[in-house]
């Protein structure tokens, strides 16, 4: 018999709905790469917690393949196999889902930014985070594409390149 592993869904069963933290909990712990997207083991394996969640037992192989495809089909809207975190967040039941309002990060305005930006911390003046961008950009982004790369961010963070 196959030693059972815990489920993580587990330490939130008591919640109606998630808050945003704990929402971030439940992503970063299957998103193990940290790639940003719950590839296909990933995502198997979180749907395995939730179907034992929600029926008190393991799915079998061919129930989480046949899960897997129907949740592909119904939340990545941009069919690329995975899911990324706007569309993983209209698999859960969230409190605080703002996020749900920006389908893909891919589509991202920097209005839809500032617009996240100030719902979580509307003490913060716009143009103080712009002078900040353009002050990060003029020193870190040595190729000039208005964006850092994995290796800029890391200059910026002080990690080891």
């Amino acid at each position: 018999m196959a030693e059972k592993r815990p489920n993580f869904l587990e330490r939130f069963a008591c919640e109606k709905q998630l808050n945003s933290v704990d929402f971030m909990k439940i992503w970063s712990y299957y998103d193990k790469d940290g790639s940003g997207y719950l590839e296909h083991k990933e995502l198997d394996n979180f749907l395995v917690d939730l179907l034992c969640h929600r029926f008190g037992q393991t799915p079998s192989p061919d129930a989480v393949e046949e899960f897997r495809l129907t949740v592909l089909e119904k939340v990545d809207r941009n069919k690329d196999g995975k899911l990324e975190l706007g569309e993983f967040a209209h698999l859960l039941p969230i409190e605080e889902n703002f996020m749900k309002k920006f389908p893909t990060r891919k589509s991202l305005s920097r209005k839809q930014f500032n617009d996240i930006f100030m719902h979580y911390d509307p003490s913060v003046k716009l143009q103080d985070v712009e002078d900040y961008r353009t002050a990060v950009l003029r020193v870190f982004d040595k190729n000039s594409d208005e964006r850092l790369s994995r290796k800029e961010l890391g200059l910026l963070l002080s990690i080891d390149t």
